[in-house]
């Protein structure tokens, strides 16, 4: 019986891997504001305008809100407290 050894190949990376990387590599520039989109420009959305608004009433239903629970928040905070006796165990 004889005894062959062979050397391990060298792991290598495709040549796709081969990319320079850290902080000093620059970005590549990509075209256009937004990018590549896979998306139709008839889907495309634009960023700039905002997406919803609040008109004064709104802006009062959602302060209303926030004044309610923020309430309830402090009154339960003083029940609790208030309900703890004095009395010795």
């Amino acid at each position: 019986m004889s005894t062959l050894t062979v050397a391990p190949r060298p792991l290598t990376r495709p040549a796709s891997a081969r990319r320079p990387s850290g902080p000093n590599v620059a970005l590549p520039h990509l075209p256009g504001r937004h990018g590549i989109s896979g998306r139709p420009a008839a889907c495309r959305v634009s960023l700039d305008t905002p997406t919803w608004q609040l008109t004064q009433r709104g802006l009062v239903v959602v302060m209303a809100l926030l004044a309610t629970v923020m309430g309830s928040a402090v009154v339960t905070c003083l029940v609790a407290f208030l309900s703890v006796s004095n009395a010795s165990l």
